[in-house]
């Protein structure tokens, strides 16, 4: 059950017109979600989604669709922090998929995830990539309305992300935050940072060095991981989301 009479969709499929720009082939959306026409800089299309809602509750689904066209070069960003309220005894819950074509860019930029006191969100995220396919995604997680000191009092935060390459799984990542039984504030896990990245990066050709200097200017707790299919995935802590949004921003440029 729902807040809304019918279930969330969103799409977008995208394609290069007769300008040479890309542009949206296809869309669909229900209400709470809408998306914002493209504007540009120099030739990548931002599209901005936006929520009328105050955020996800409890019963809330949401299927999301992106196909980006072959040659597209597109960026995707959120209006506001999306918020997860106390979800009662149900939980919000969300499927994305994404398709990448043939020399094809996708930067997947959502602003930061809080969780609010005893909600529960399942997100699960499959990408698709052709050879030549460059995408870099992002997600960015809180330990909840830290200005309340409300940290890590969710009930469960899980997110699974699977990217395969040519129809080949190439990445797995499985986000399970479950306050219950994990001591999230462990020294081996966030211990006095409240403040997630996951950031992955195939394809682009970012340069070793220009990561190496980007992260030890940037001063945070930070491991980096480089993929045997060509790429990165970092991974950064932080007690604020300002910090690892500009990071993500400079990589990404």
């Amino acid at each position: 059950m729902t807040n809304y009479a019918q279930e969330t969709k969103l799409s977008l499929k995208t394609k290069i017109g007769l300008n040479g720009k890309c542009i949206i082939e296809d869309t669909f959306f229900t209400p709470p979600l809408k998306l914002m026409s493209p504007f540009y800089e120099d030739d990548t299309a931002n599209i901005m989604l936006i929520s009328v809602s105050a955020g996800l509750m409890e019963g809330d689904h949401q299927e999301m669709d992106f196909d980006i066209g072959q040659d597209c070069k597109v960026k995707l960003t959120s209006q506001s922090f999306e918020k997860i309220h106390n979800t009662q005894k149900g939980f919000a819950s969300r499927n994305t998929q994404i398709k990448i074509a043939n020399n094809a860019t996708f930067d997947f930029s959502p602003l930061p995830i809080i969780p609010f006191a005893n909600s529960d969100f399942r997100g699960s995220t499959t990408i698709y990539l052709k050879t030549n396919s460059n995408l870099i995604y992002s997600e960015i997680i809180t330990a909840g309305r830290t200005s309340r000191d409300e940290i890590f009092a969710f009930k469960n935060f899980s997110s699974k992300l699977k990217i395969y390459k040519e129809n080949k799984p190439i990445f797995f990542d499985n986000t399970l935050l479950d306050p219950k039984t994990i001591e999230l504030n462990n020294v081996c896990l966030f211990d006095n940072y409240t403040h997630y990245l996951n950031l992955i990066i195939i394809g682009n050709q970012i340069p070793q060095e220009y990561l190496k200097e980007t992260i030890i200017k940037s001063n945070l707790n930070i491991g980096i991981s480089e993929l045997q299919t060509g790429g990165f995935c970092i991974k950064a802590l932080s007690k604020n989301s300002e910090d690892l949004l500009f990071l993500r921003e400079k990589i990404a440029k």
